[in-house]
């Protein structure tokens, strides 16, 4: 049983420790480019993010108003 043990153990370690390619992980270093949305224009990201946000936060309380 022991014998079992430390041979997975050994697997493993040999598959964690080998480098994972790098071509596959790179992103520019570019300011927001990592990110799904625009982040040059300050007032529009506020305006998109408070009715998003408030949308999440909102929709529990109108449904117990319809539902009272």
């Amino acid at each position: 049983m022991n014998s079992s043990v430390f041979a997975r153990s050994a697997i493993r370690s040999r598959v964690l420790t080998r480098p994972m390619r790098d071509g596959a992980y790179h992103w520019e270093n570019v300011d927001g480019s990592h990110l799904p949305f625009s982040t040059k224009s300050k007032a529009g990201l506020a305006i998109k993010m408070t009715l998003f946000l408030g949308t999440g936060f909102s929709l529990p309380f109108v449904a117990a108003w319809w539902q009272l």
